[in-house]
């Protein structure tokens, strides 16, 4: 679990920044005023906001936990051959044994992708047939 010190950490590091953000739309409006507009902003703004980033990040990095490595070996060494195309993710057994399984006097049009399985009818008479 996520200790709420490292969540602290980011909220205070994104008030920081919206801060900073606000410090410089401030400065900027009054710049405009007192039409100086060449003038850079105020190095305290810029540091603010460099510290403020980079608590933020160090917060982020903290919570999402802990990274994998980056060498490809290290996932494989696990694995057979048989299963290194495995997929599961893509498995799908949902659409077995509708059409050859249902009875004559069903409809097809009732089932999904009936258009792309062969007709149950025909599969049948080919099973007598053999």
């Amino acid at each position: 679990m996520v200790s709420s010190f490292w969540r602290d950490v980011v909220g205070v590091g994104l008030f920081a920044l919206a801060h900073a953000a606000f410090s410089a739309a401030q400065h900027r409006s009054y710049m405009r005023l007192t039409e100086k507009e060449k003038e850079t902003l105020p190095i305290d703004i810029v540091l603010q906001t460099l510290l403020a980033f980079v608590l933020t990040i160090y917060g982020i990095v903290h919570i999402s936990g802990e990274f994998k490595d980056m060498d490809a070996s290290s996932e494989l060494k696990n694995k057979t051959f048989d299963t290194l195309r495995n997929h599961p993710s893509f498995y799908m057994f949902n659409h077995r044994g509708r059409l050859l399984f249902c009875s004559p006097n069903q409809e097809v049009s009732n089932i999904p992708n009936a258009q792309a399985l062969p007709n149950p009818l025909r599969l049948r008479k080919l099973k007598h047939l053999h």
